[in-house]
């Protein structure tokens, strides 16, 4: 029996709301199918927020179809099909992550709706849609009710070709969302999606953050920002990537780290996310030892800063490179215990997209 999701989970009350649509995921490269996983930023994200214990509640929409079994239970669309992508790459093409894959959404649920979200009040939303799931009434809901919603810029601007469900991109003045900027606490883009928002103009609006794989991630507010290193990595598959990046990014701000600091975070489970085909599986010694860094970090940042000062986007806090370098260690050691099959260790491309 598929619960509604309103009803509370195992780990109410819950801190934070994540919204969007699961889907299925087919990875082909070369024309073969490489691998089929659940999909959707919601799974990416529920995955790094149950590393961290943080207690959630999902709201997500799909159809009878549905092929996987989550930890909480998506809202079941009847005559309906499931979201479903199918991420297409070329072992010929030489790119940067992102050219050399094409992505087509091959079908699509419902539309998340404001009455399908929970009447309780959170400190912080994640609008993550996937498949234009999100709609602007919905986003200003989640407004009202959280504390604070991080965005992907991707559940306003994409849409979909009529023939063949290409993901293509609209201006965000055009997405019907422009509006509700100045009252998001954080926009996300990748590098592909960020000149069809003008960063320019939005982070006159709204703190925003675009990430661009190799190169790690830029933070940028009203008249300041700051580059933010990534963590080596050989990518395997980069699906999620900038999903496993936001979450952790929301986490480690929720938790009280610098700005700088949770976007540092947020790059390692990127990087954690590319190192492994599909939905990751972040071994639990390893994020353990995540959250101990955090909370030192934490507690340190605590007793060299003044109030409010760690919450700045305009300075790179003390420490954020002794910081980098302990969070450095623990990926290497993740990279060690990561899988070594023929599968897990080939290339679909040189460098990952987030």
């Amino acid at each position: 029996m598929v619960s509604d999701s309103k009803d509370p989970p195992p780990n109410f009350p819950p801190r934070a709301l994540i919204v969007g649509n699961f889907c299925h995921d087919f990875l082909i490269r070369d024309a073969h199918v490489v691998t089929e996983s659940l999909g959707g930023a919601a799974s990416f994200i529920s995955t790094v927020f149950d590393g961290l214990s943080v207690p959630y509640v999902t709201v997500s929409k799909v159809g009878e179809d549905f092929a996987y079994s989550t930890n909480q239970s998506p809202i079941v669309v009847s005559n309906s099909k499931t979201t479903a992508f199918r991420a297409f790459f070329d072992s010929s093409i030489s790119g940067d992550g992102r050219r050399d894959r094409i992505l087509k959404r091959v079908a699509a649920c419902s539309p998340i709706l404001p009455s399908d979200l929970p009447d309780f009040r959170f400190d912080f939303g994640m609008a993550v849609g996937v498949g234009g799931e999100v709609v602007p009434e919905t986003l200003e809901r989640m407004i009202e009710i959280c504390d604070a919603v991080f965005v992907d810029v991707q559940s306003l601007i994409r849409v979909f070709d009529e023939i063949d469900g290409t993901v293509e991109h609209v201006d965000l003045k055009e997405s019907g969302f422009f509006h509700l900027l100045p009252r998001i606490g954080f926009l996300k883009a990748s590098a592909e999606e960020a000149p069809f928002m003008d960063v320019e103009e939005a982070r006159k609006l709204c703190p925003v953050v675009v990430t661009n794989g190799k190169e790690g991630c830029t933070l940028y507010s009203n008249g300041s920002q700051l580059q933010i290193a990534p963590f080596p990595v050989t990518q395997v598959d980069p699906t999620g990537a900038g999903d496993s990046f936001l979450g952790g990014f929301a986490a480690g701000f929720a938790a009280g780290l610098a700005v700088a600091d949770a976007a540092l975070l947020g790059n390692l489970f990127g990087s954690l996310t590319v190192s492994q085909i599909g939905l990751p599986h972040f071994e639990s010694r390893i994020v353990q030892r995540i959250k101990d860094e955090v909370e030192r970090r934490k507690v340190q940042c605590m007793d060299s800063c003044h109030p409010g000062e760690n919450k700045s986007i305009h300075q790179m806090p003390e420490g954020h490179e002794q910081f980098q370098k302990l969070l450095g260690t623990v990926r290497s050691e993740c990279q060690l215990s990561l899988p070594t099959s023929p599968i897990a260790v080939e290339q679909v491309n040189g460098h990952y997209n987030s």
